[in-house]
């Protein structure tokens, strides 16, 4: 039978190849990197109008929570 946990522990604890990871960093493009910033940005705005219409007694006609 295969020992799920005895993998799991062993792939967790293999070192990681630092030269995989800086290639990875070097190959993600600047304007990919600003739109993912942008995107979150929008989000967290976009999260924030929600709050706050969910706040306001104008448009929760239940009121405030």
């Amino acid at each position: 039978m295969i020992n799920v946990d005895k993998i799991a522990e062993k792939v967790a604890n293999e070192p990681l190849k630092e030269d995989v990871v800086q290639e990875d960093k070097k190959k993600v493009p600047q304007h990919v990197i600003d739109e993912a910033k942008v995107d979150a940005v929008l989000e967290r705005m976009r999260e924030q109008r929600q709050m706050d219409m969910f706040n306001s007694e104008d448009w929760n006609w239940s009121g405030l929570r």
